[in-house]
């Protein structure tokens, strides 16, 4: 009985996890430096490092991890591999619903910044142009004008009119860009266009060099010589 106490407490005093596989420790081992891993785990660490992974100590068979005597040897269950596929489908599931849970999370953020975004533009145009909300109010009731602006803080104004003023300036640099993409586009166009009418030519020119012509040519410029030759020579002879 008190075997068994003493093993049951000491089980419970070794930590939960192996630092290598991040599991519930098995048949645990311990570096010099107090740091526990599964025996199967640092077996398979050690075949190519020979130092603790956790503090980097040396460990050699001078100075090896040691067997923890009175720790749990509870072995991982073996699971069928239908369980195992079972297994994987459910982390990935779990997985899944995770980032389908944070992008929902994500686009109710999106659309409430877009609802604020709406609510400021309207606010600013309110601001900057009251006289016209004055006259939509004073033409469909007879209420008495209030004056709008002296409603909202000043700073809050200008805070305003300086985002809007830097979302312009972004817009307006973005447009820039575009245009230059665009006219950069159209540039290569022409070019592109340019250098394939270039190769038609080039193509028909190579065409119109070929042996066979060559050849054609050289032939009528014989001919040609031979029967101004022989014209000559009849020539000289009528002299004679």
């Amino acid at each position: 009985m008190a075997q068994t106490v003493q093993n049951v407490t000491l089980s419970l005093t070794l930590p939960i996890t192996c630092h290598i596989c991040l599991g519930k420790v098995r048949q645990p081992v311990i570096c010099i430096n107090n740091h526990v891993f599964c025996s199967v785990c640092i077996d398979l660490w050690l075949k190519n490092n020979s130092q603790c992974p956790a503090c980097r100590i040396p460990i050699t068979p001078e100075n090896p991890c040691k067997e923890i005597i009175g720790g749990t040897s509870e072995s991982e269950p073996m699971l069928s591999h239908t369980v195992r596929k079972h297994l994987r489908k459910t982390r990935l599931e779990l997985l899944h619903k995770e980032y389908e849970d944070e992008i929902d999370c994500l686009q109710r953020e999106i659309e409430e910044l877009k609802s604020k975004n709406l609510s400021l533009e309207s606010q600013i145009k309110t601001i900057l142009d009251p006289l016209t909300t004055m006259q939509g109010n004073q033409n469909e009731e007879k209420h008495p004008i209030v004056d709008i602006p002296s409603k909202i803080d000043q700073d809050t104004v200008a805070e305003w009119k300086k985002k809007l003023r830097t979302a312009s300036e972004i817009y307006e640099k973005v447009k820039d860009d575009v245009d230059k993409l665009k006219e950069a586009n159209k540039k290569l166009k022409l070019e592109n266009s340019g250098l394939v009418r270039e190769n038609l030519r080039l193509k028909a020119e190579v065409d119109n060099r070929s042996p066979q012509k060559y050849v054609f040519c050289s032939q009528s410029q014989i001919a040609i010589g031979v029967n101004t030759a022989m014209m000559a020579c009849g020539f000289y002879l009528t002299l004679f």
